[in-house]
């Protein structure tokens, strides 16, 4: 499902070069959940945006479910992250002032849906993330484990295949942490395929994780 052939990442500040993702190889298999496991700075997370075509690789491939997504134009892999990868943030990404469902709705809005297709695909995320009873309410006044459940939902509603998750438990109790990692594995269940970034030692031992890839210093340490 994703295939990252020799991948570097390169960022340059004033005279300064900075080598953020060294010569990457790694592959996951549909249907495959993978933690990639590192302290903050050791490159998962720039490794995870260049999986969503949310950033670009200074060099080498970046294939996702047959893809080459790293020659896309931006408006292409606009539309194939649409329609192909929910992506889960850290701090959430939702716009406050709209209610939970219409935050869910948001990444349907340039599929040229009906609004009867838009609020069953809606209703039917909002029920996966088991937050189908906040669907009215406003996501400003919602707990930091709703707020996860509403991103969930937000991710799921357009049904990708992948998952990508990026420190998802960073703001979570653990409490909502270990919900978190239920309904994860629930989608591990339907087949979709997860890759999660995080330093989370509750990732560590799950039941339903394939790999644990460790991270440091923009290398993989291992992906056996």
């Amino acid at each position: 499902m994703i295939k990252i052939e020799s991948l570097n990442r390169t960022f340059q500040t004033g005279d300064t070069q900075f080598h953020v993702l060294k010569d990457i190889t790694l592959s996951v298999e549909a249907g495959e959940c993978v933690v990639l496991q590192g302290v903050s700075g050791s490159g998962k997370t720039t490794l995870l945006s260049i999986m969503a075509g949310l950033d670009r690789p200074s060099s080498g491939k970046v294939i996702v479910d047959g893809e080459a997504i790293a020659k896309l134009p931006d408006m292409h892999i606009s539309a194939f992250r649409a329609k192909k990868i929910g992506m889960i943030f850290q701090h959430f990404n939702l716009m406050e002032h709209l209610s939970a469902a219409e935050n869910v709705m948001i990444p349907l809005i340039p599929m040229g849906l009906t609004l009867d297709e838009v609020q069953k695909m809606t209703a039917k995320a909002l029920a996966l993330a088991n937050i189908s009873h906040k669907a009215a309410q406003s996501t400003a006044r919602l707990s930091g484990g709703e707020k996860q459940r509403v991103a969930i939902a937000r991710a799921l509603v357009a049904d990708p295949a992948v998952i990508l998750c990026d420190e998802p438990t960073a703001n979570l109790d653990r409490a909502n942490s270990l919900k978190f990692i239920e309904i994860m594995a629930q989608l591990h269940a339907l087949g979709k395929t997860i890759v999660i970034a995080t330093h989370d030692p509750l990732f560590e031992g799950l039941d339903f994780a394939h790999r644990i890839v460790p991270m440091e210093d923009g290398c993989l340490v291992s992906h056996d």
